[in-house]
């Protein structure tokens, strides 16, 4: 086969074979690497966007109600930030943190209400930053 043909034959036949790898192999949960005793958690420190509080405080209410509804365990805690100013300690309105404890379960597959308390999260806030952790 010539030089040219092999590499058009390449370019056609590398996207489909990389499509199929993914399906292959099973997906293994992050949670596997925790030691026994300890529950796979994601912890985010989110930043909230001006007046979007209450519509966080929804997309974490609406995050725990999907998992409730898909008979799954993990749970999502929210947790109020302390501004440290010169008035003294106050509650933020602009900074979050949330806990999701995973209950160790595959995850259920993602339906039009994941897709919309996902929205919720991503209209009201953004991720500063996040930690994958084996909770105690």
């Amino acid at each position: 086969m010539s030089k040219p043909i092999l590499m058009a034959a390449l370019c056609v036949v590398a996207p489909l074979v990389a499509t199929l790898a993914p399906a292959q192999a099973p997906r293994v949960s992050p949670g596997t690497a925790c030691p026994a005793g300890t529950r796979f958690t994601t912890i985010r420190h989110n930043m909230i966007k001006p007046g979007q509080w209450a519509a966080f405080e929804q997309a974490v209410a609406a995050h725990n109600r999907w998992y409730a509804t898909h008979k799954d365990k993990t749970a999502t805690k929210l947790a109020r930030v302390i501004a440290l100013g010169g008035g003294g300690p106050a509650l933020s309105t602009n900074e979050a943190v949330t806990v999701t404890v995973y209950s160790g379960a595959p995850q259920p597959a993602h339906d039009a209400d994941w897709d919309a308390f996902t929205a919720k999260y991503r209209a009201s806030s953004e991720v500063k930053d996040e930690a994958r952790i084996c909770m105690p």
